[in-house]
């Protein structure tokens, strides 16, 4: 009788590595992950609710994603790589008698981050045509000047934790009713992506057609 071969298990043979958020967002240990070996680590993209780094609640409609750029010993160092509210919770601000308004604009910050922002404008009541265009003019002009003047991760922080749209909503009600603008989404521009991609508690909802519905 021929003798059975052994079975090994892989599982055991990975290596468990912490895995923690970038500088400015506290290196606070997000997770562990296991990985055959670094080079099958190294570049993972990570997916998570920007509660697991804040401990809020009011956090989990808006996903943080982050690549893993460093390895030493046991722990991923990661860096930030873009941000996405879930269109759940946009469709909540959108309301019948407020217009909605998606833009887009490609940004570089004061040290030399190139990413693009996309924005959605909820103004209290219907604005005509005219009050539209100056509205999407003023917002490019202040988001271009802010990210100019201001460091990648402190401008991140600004738009995650919501006190970049207070500071919008305040500039541009001269020119309407402003019911909120919320930062919808940021994406950091790469030279290469990976599909290795390892999503912890959920991921945001892919983001709809670019005008939402009003409810």
């Amino acid at each position: 009788m021929a003798d059975k071969k052994k079975v090994i298990d892989t599982w055991k043979l990975k290596t468990w590595y912490s895995v923690l958020a970038p500088k400015f967002l506290g290196e606070v240990e997000l997770a562990k992950t296991p990985a055959s070996d670094e080079d099958k680590l190294l570049n993972r993209v990570i997916i998570l609710p920007l509660k697991e780094v804040t401990r809020d609640i009011a956090h989990i409609y808006t996903n943080i994603k982050l690549r893993v750029f460093e390895i030493k010993g046991k722990t991923a160092f990661t860096k930030f790589i873009g941000h996405e509210v879930s269109r759940e919770y946009l469709s909540t601000l959108v309301r019948r008698h407020r217009d909605a308004l998606h833009c887009v604009y490609p940004v570089k910050s004061k040290d030399g981050v190139e990413f693009t922002i996309k924005v959605l404008v909820v103004t209290a009541v219907p604005c005509s045509n005219t009050q539209k265009t100056s509205l999407r003019n003023a917002l490019k002009k202040e988001l271009v000047a802010k990210v100019a003047a201001t460091d990648f991760g402190r401008f991140i922080n600004e738009a995650l934790y919501g006190r970049l749209g207070a500071e919008l909503s305040q500039k541009l009600k001269r020119i309407a009713p402003i019911r909120r603008i919320e930062i919808k989404k940021t994406q950091l521009k790469e030279e290469f992506d990976t599909d290795a991609v390892e999503k912890i508690e959920g991921e945001s909802e892919s983001e709809g057609a670019e005008e939402a519905k009003p409810a």
